[in-house]
């Protein structure tokens, strides 16, 4: 444990730098083993931040690198992401011309929108394109049908998006017809907040329509809010947020504040700038809400244990025996009872009623689950 316990400072030591906002007064020289190296490796591959972390570890002296072997693997990786990035950004913009061409508003929420405030923008992995498209759901529907973008309407129970099929470049798009799926009981405050602030969104040099800040900070911790009671999360949906707050105004920052005590989101915010101070070292005149440890401390356990979406976590292998996957995710949602009661009470009951609407699909095509 003594050794994780470095790992993981280091780690957050090397996310600082990375994010571009820690001053650095003096340099303290890195000597680490080869066994240390590949651990703080993994750990940052468990939590998608390897190739971040490799903007710093590139741009150590040489004496103070990984071993050759091990930094060439590393670059092999950034390379990879960099590619990635690069292909996500031109559909993002091909999407965003095709769509203001038959007149739809687009904005990128998330991933690639968060990608450009990174010091360097090519090096956060990113996963697919979440495309906000103006009109409602049936309206975007029919349009991604006349479009050819979408070969035929499939039921999900997915009441906000739709995926489209995978480009020849790997690239995937869920398109939204609403910004947000939603939060507990307050959630028509949220839509209509969400619906007028995404109006705002301006078309970046990336090619695509980047939301706002104060937009993307609600949005985002509704969407930190869901996971903690389900997969889980990693570092990387975390350090998004440390980014966007270092690049929000104090004005912006009174403003989504007033907005999160209304929706009744404090204790998952207070929860989420607790665990930013103490991995990024974010300032508490950046913060949003008093940093609340006791539940910090259980969403960084949380992280620690699963690293991305709990991809990693302990019971992970047992999750394939889909009774097995339930009965573990109702256990889940207990234990998170004193996090919450009001937000897990609400996510149970939305899991019912979904559950209960996806009855017939289930027996239409004879699975148990969807």
């Amino acid at each position: 444990m003594d050794l994780m316990n470095s790992v993981y400072k280091l780690l957050f030591d090397f996310l600082r730098r990375a994010s571009g906002f820690e001053a650095c007064v003096d340099h303290v020289p890195v000597n680490l083993s080869l066994d240390e190296w590949k651990k703080i490796y993994e750990e940052a591959k468990r939590q998608s931040v390897l190739d971040v972390v490799f903007t710093v570890v590139s741009k150590l002296p040489k004496e103070e690198r990984p071993p050759k072997h091990l930094l060439v693997c590393w670059a092999a990786h950034a390379e990879a992401t960099m590619d990635m990035n690069k292909r996500i950004n031109q559909e993002a913009a091909r999407l965003t011309d095709l769509f203001s061409k038959v007149g739809r508003r687009t904005a990128v929420l998330k991933g690639a929108a968060n990608a450009r405030l990174y010091p360097d923008p090519f090096s956060r992995q990113c996963g697919d394109i979440d495309l906000w498209i103006e009109g409602g759901r049936k309206s975007v529907e029919k349009l991604l049908l006349d479009l050819k973008l979408l070969p035929e309407l499939e039921e999900s129970g997915c009441r906000h998006h739709v995926h489209l099929p995978e480009n020849a470049d790997g690239v995937v798009v869920e398109a939204h017809y609403k910004p947000a799926s939603g939060i507990p009981f307050k959630d028509g405050a949220f839509q209509k907040y969400l619906n007028k602030e995404i109006l705002n969104a301006e078309l970046v040099p990336e090619g695509f329509y980047a939301p706002s800040i104060k937009f993307a900070l609600v949005m985002q911790l509704a969407h930190l809010q869901q996971h903690f009671f389900t997969r889980g999360l990693g570092l990387r949906q975390y350090m998004d947020y440390f980014i966007l707050l270092q690049h929000s105004s104090e004005s912006e920052r009174s403003e989504v504040s007033a907005v999160m005590k209304s929706l009744y989101m404090n204790k998952a915010c207070g929860a989420v700038m607790w665990l930013l101070g103490k991995v990024f070292g974010l300032k508490r005149e950046l913060m949003l809400c008093a940093p609340d440890e006791w539940r910090g401390k259980k969403l960084l356990k949380l992280a620690m244990d699963g690293g991305n979406f709990g991809r990693y976590a302990l019971n992970s292998q047992n999750r394939r025996n889909v009774f097995v996957r339930w009965f573990s995710d109702r256990l889940r949602r207990l234990q998170w009872l004193p996090f919450d009661p009001v937000n897990v009470i609400f996510k149970e009951l939305q899991y019912w009623q979904l559950t209960i609407s996806l009855i017939p699909l289930r027996i239409k095509r004879r699975k148990v689950a969807l």
